[in-house]
């Protein structure tokens, strides 16, 4: 029987996984617990790293019972284990056992967010422009959604970002994950400007055959990678 991880081992692996991760899809919670699972655990076998859980509608009790079912898929899988973040409910990602959560601009500050979550969770913010990419990055996020980088059928944007914008988000020295309609054939463009993480959601969970689409993704990541 393998032995289990030290506490120290614990702390650090939200961390390496995500220092790692290429890929962040995002879900919403749906209106059928069953249908959930079943779309989590078909990411899960499809290697996504990183899932975001980001459903403003549902009530808060059954919106922490969809972040336990996701965890509780993610932690039927082997190693490497996919990350289950929790977009905008601080509390609801602290009372889950969540690796974290990601926080938009009227969510609460990082110090806030950090005061709750504890030191060990994983804490992601977006930022539209430089000026937010270094407040979070000053703060202590441990990574970053930067965009919109091109129009997105989940979210309106008035504008898009601009390429300085992104370039220089990506030396800062977090992950910086590319949001707002991706699709595989942008990644080369998004390489370019030295982005080769990306988040996506409805380009996934909206295709006839999300694990299929997340696939896809995964490979033409790796492809990109591979040139590079």
């Amino acid at each position: 029987m393998p032995s289990q991880p030290t506490t120290a081992e614990r702390s650090r692996e939200p961390r390496s996984l995500l220092a790692a991760a290429r890929l962040c899809v995002l879900v919403d919670g749906g209106a059928d617990a069953r249908d959930f699972e079943d779309r989590v655990a078909g990411l899960v076998s499809a290697g996504v790293p990183l899932l975001q859980i980001r459903d403003k509608n549902l009530p808060d009790r059954v919106l922490l019972g969809r972040v336990r079912q996701a965890l509780a898929v993610v932690q039927r899988q082997p190693t490497p284990r996919t990350l289950v973040i929790v977009n905008d409910r601080v509390d609801v990602a602290a009372a889950a056992g969540a690796d974290g959560a990601h926080l938009g601009a009227s969510d609460l500050p990082v110090t806030a967010a950090r005061a709750i979550l504890g030191p060990d969770r994983l804490i992601g913010c977006t930022a539209h422009d430089l000026a937010e990419a270094d407040a979070a990055n000053a703060a202590g996020a441990d990574y970053l959604g930067v965009g919109p980088c091109f129009p997105s059928t989940t979210k309106a944007f008035a504008v898009q970002a601009d390429r300085e914008f992104l370039a220089a988000a990506a030396r800062l020295p977090l992950p910086v994950f590319a949001i707002g309609g991706i699709v595989p054939q942008r990644l080369p463009e998004l390489a370019a400007l030295g982005i080769d993480r990306i988040a996506v959601a409805a380009a996934v969970t909206k295709a006839a055959d999300p694990e299929a689409a997340a696939r896809a993704f995964i490979d033409a990541i790796g492809t990109v990678q591979r040139r590079a």
